[in-house]
């Protein structure tokens, strides 16, 4: 019952997050596009590189309840969750920084 509850509140949380955009002085909104589509593409193969690096290598490869002891969440004996299982937000740190090394800087959408 808990685990619904903080999802709903991540959900609303979410939706009032303001808006962002990429911009870069000069840049048309065609390029901008263009280049966050490919750093996003790097950013997703470089995070599953590292996933696999240091994640198993046996079934089910997901970002779920692997820790560095082997125990799951929750058990016990669960130890520290393995690095892993944070691709998503290595591939958003990995996109945000090849954006700023093409020039591009993350600023908040007027609405």
């Amino acid at each position: 019952m808990r685990r619904p509850a903080v999802a709903i509140l991540l959900l609303l949380l979410g939706a009032c997050a303001p808006a962002t955009e990429y911009v870069r002085a000069g840049t048309p909104a065609v390029q901008r596009d263009a280049d966050e589509q490919d750093c996003q593409r790097i950013a997703a193969e470089q995070a599953l590189d590292e996933s696999f690096a240091s994640g198993p290598k046996y079934p089910p490869l997901r970002d779920t309840q692997f820790t560095v002891d082997g125990g799951g969440a929750g058990e016990p004996g669960g130890g520290i969750t393995a690095s892993y299982s944070r691709r998503g937000a290595r591939q958003y740190e990995l996109a945000e920084y090849c954006m700023q090394q093409r020039g591009y800087r993350l600023v908040q959408v007027a609405e």
